[in-house]
């Protein structure tokens, strides 16, 4: 067991896997039926009355449209709840990669036991992505079954589209948290670099529209690649994809060289 990392790392989060899905359905479960029910084009007309400000915050900047399941889902739950599980549990699993067995104090033992440093890096990024896959599919799942349940029509192809750069954006974060974990074993310093990293990309992403003079921040913004072009109401983006897969490369090399350079001493 000490030998498949990847699998062991995978089965240990079955929990997590069961709660996110649980939390998501009943959330889906919960907009189908406001979607389907309520009067959302009154509230749409009350929405249009709030600050561009306040509803760029909460929504970014494609602003909010309550009047389609799509519109609905945009907002904040492919804006703020949806990212927010999703790249918080990435960055949890970052930092469960090596610093809290470093923590556990299993990391000694692991590598004592014949698994090579590059292989255990690369197993941990593996089961991370697969971790992050798994939470992400559970979102489409849900969005899908309550969708039928309430007779709605959704495009599932662009809420596949949606989901995928989200996948994408979280296993960034993800391995941007490794990264730090391999520099730091420090659970405050991996949580406070890697969520202030993802805090900060959101704030520029919402705000850029009301940053005139200063609209090419934008392209330093994760959140920007995740949802500009808005993919849910039109499909996968051309090119945005490319910047997660380059980035990630980047850290993986990183994070190799720093990895293999460690003092697991000191």
């Amino acid at each position: 067991m000490l030998r498949n990392i990847f699998l062991k790392s995978i089965q240990d989060s079955a929990k997590i896997f069961i709660g996110i899905f649980v939390l998501f359905f009943f959330t889906c479960l919960m907009v189908m039926y406001v979607v389907s029910e309520l009067p959302m084009e009154e509230f749409q007309r009350i929405v249009n009355l709030l600050p561009k400000a306040l509803i760029a915050t909460f929504s970014g900047p494609e602003g909010i449209n309550l009047t389609t399941p799509e519109g609905v889902l945009n907002t904040d739950m492919f804006t703020v709840f949806m990212p927010l599980i999703s790249i918080g549990s990435s960055i949890y699993f970052g930092y469960e990669s090596i610093a809290k067995e470093e923590e556990n104090r299993t990391l000694d033992l692991i590598l004592s036991s014949g698994v090579s440093r590059p292989s255990f890096l690369i197993q941990k990024l593996l089961s991370l992505s697969v971790k992050s896959m798994i939470i992400i599919s559970t979102i489409i799942v849900s969005i899908s079954i309550t969708g039928m349940i309430f007779d709605l029509n959704i495009l599932m192809k662009n809420v596949f589209a949606i989901c995928t750069q989200l996948f994408l954006v979280s296993v960034t974060f993800g391995f941007i948290s490794v990264f730090i974990s391999v520099l730091s074993s420090k659970s405050s310093i991996i949580y406070g670099v890697a969520s202030g990293m993802a805090i900060l990309s959101y704030l520029i992403y919402s705000l850029e529209p009301f940053l005139k003079d200063f609209s090419f921040i934008k392209y330093i913004s994760f959140f920007y690649y995740y949802k500009g072009g808005d993919p849910l109401i039109n499909g996968f983006h051309s090119w945005h994809w490319a910047v997660f897969v380059s980035t990630n490369i980047i850290i993986f090399l990183l994070t190799m060289y720093y990895w293999i350079k460690r003092d697991l001493d000191s």
